[in-house]
């Protein structure tokens, strides 16, 4: 059975809910993170460090305020994806910061970013 939106019913049709854009919008940065192309071959000892530096940026991050969220993904489609990371900069600065992160330059992840833009004040993120 197809989904209740796809139904070509006119009448289920006029029943969907309708809603108008957004008069004002916050703009964000997304950051995907996927497995580099051709990621460093390093030892227990040298992984961990690595991971906990990366960490430790995304933190850094958070404290200067230009990073609102960050985490790793499971069950994802493709195992590539590893993370997602949401900015509170413009896309510039985030590129710049994300390129930063001692896990990108040393070719374990790599990033793609993009501009995202919701409803003001849809996001809502304690402090942490």
């Amino acid at each position: 059975m197809s989904p209740l939106w796809l139904n070509d019913d006119p009448v289920i049709e006029s029943e969907l809910p309708v809603a108008s854009p957004p008069d004002e919008v916050d703009e964000y940065t997304v950051v995907l993170l996927y497995r580099g192309f051709n990621p460093p071959d390093l030892d227990d000892d040298a992984s961990e460090r690595l991971q906990r530096q990366h960490l430790g940026h995304l933190e850094a991050m958070k404290r200067r305020g230009a990073l609102l969220l960050s985490g790793p993904f499971s069950h994802q489609p493709d195992e590539r994806l590893r993370g997602l990371c949401i900015y509170r900069v413009g896309l510039d600065q985030a590129k710049a910061l994300a390129e930063a992160d001692p896990a990108v330059r040393r070719g374990r992840l790599r990033i793609v970013a993009f501009n995202w833009y919701t409803r003001k004040g849809a996001l809502h993120v304690e402090a942490s």
